[in-house]
């Protein structure tokens, strides 16, 4: 790909909207290498206890009678913020560096980017399994039902099966960007200096603005041709140390929410990938659009991953006949229990 300038970039234009070719290459899941990311969290942490997925009744009955669950796109939450607190975190810190105004807006254009070029495709969860803002935004207002989850079983390796540590990462949502900010800025400042001694060796082309790069960028057969300006030989290379040394925050976007939603105290299942086509990823309609997900299949190895079923505040099936249900399909195991919310109505 060639840029207006007398050099070629070192990157073409789907690593120059992503940054994260080694990291995600062909749409599939990896690892975040260590700079910038989360430490993870492995089998033997101390991640006791019960996540709780709540959902609608016929929703329920399809997770626990096809043993499958959906990782669906973030980018459909009901969030707007979604993915995009880490971005503004980022500029933050970025701005306390001593990099010119140039080459930190065009720093700040690439993770900004993010949520657009690289899916965070989850299954929520919440450590509360009978909350009522819960039960009234997401289990069909009272009637439907918490699934509750062994945590450890979401980080046991089960083989090469679309369940467990190989296929998705549990992650533990924050809330707000103070602690973020404290944690990006020694690598945010270490990132200024690697580059601060090249000055302002590229920026976004005069009269492209941030939202027009963004736009660009976004759009994965759009034109990218012209958005940024070099001004040294090597600026393509450069460039290119810029991608790879910002690729590990796509790992990062997904983790963090605005306050008003601490509340939920939630943990995710997450899969990134590209927005690409890739054998893993189903389509579904609902009507109004079509939507990617990715099914996960609780196999028996991993069955145990299932421990309750809370039945909620409004839920009128009899708890004898779910016991009987469940211990038809092989997860007599569970323990049934029903909403101590029995106000709700």
């Amino acid at each position: 790909m060639q840029y207006r300038q007398a050099a070629p970039m070192a990157a073409d234009a789907w690593e120059l909207r992503t940054g994260a070719r080694s990291c995600l290459d062909k749409g599939e899941r990896a690892s975040a290498p260590e700079t910038w990311a989360t430490p993870k969290l492995m089998l033997g942490d101390h991640v006791t206890g019960l996540l709780y997925h709540y959902c609608g009744t016929p929703t329920a009955f399809s997770i626990l009678h096809g043993r499958t669950i959906r990782l669906s796109p973030l980018s459909a939450a009901n969030d707007t913020l979604e993915g995009r607190l880490l971005g503004q975190a980022f500029s933050e810190v970025l701005r306390q560096t001593s990099l010119t105004e140039g080459v930190r807006a065009v720093a700040e254009v690439i993770v900004d980017g993010y949520p657009t070029s690289t899916e965070g495709f989850a299954f929520c969860l919440s450590e509360d399994g009978d909350l009522l803002s819960q039960w009234r935004a997401y289990a069909g207002d009272g009637t439907g039902i918490a699934i509750g989850f062994a945590r450890d079983g979401f980080l046991t390796d089960f083989g090469p099966v679309t369940f467990g540590r190989q296929y998705f990462e549990l992650l533990k949502v924050a809330y707000g960007t103070s602690d973020l900010l404290q944690e990006l800025k020694p690598s945010a400042m270490n990132f200024g200096s690697e580059f601060v001694e090249f000055g302002e060796f590229v920026k976004l082309r005069p009269g492209t603005t941030k939202a027009d790069a963004l736009s660009s960028l976004s759009d994965r057969d759009g034109d990218v041709h012209g958005l940024f300006q070099c001004h040294r030989p090597d600026a393509p290379e450069l460039l290119d140390r810029m991608l790879k040394a910002l690729a590990p925050l796509h790992f990062r976007i997904y983790g963090t929410k605005p306050k008003a939603f601490y509340e939920e105290r939630e943990w995710r299942l997450i899969r990134y990938q590209h927005r690409v086509a890739s054998s893993n990823i189903k389509f579904l309609s609902d009507g109004q659009s079509i939507r990617p997900y990715v099914e996960c299949l609780i196999a028996d190895p991993a069955k145990d991953v299932v421990q309750e079923v809370v039945l909620g505040p409004k839920h009128k099936s009899d708890i004898n006949w779910v016991r009987s249900f469940l211990g038809g399909i092989g997860l007599g195991h569970v323990h049934v229990t029903r909403s101590a919310i029995d106000s709700y109505r």
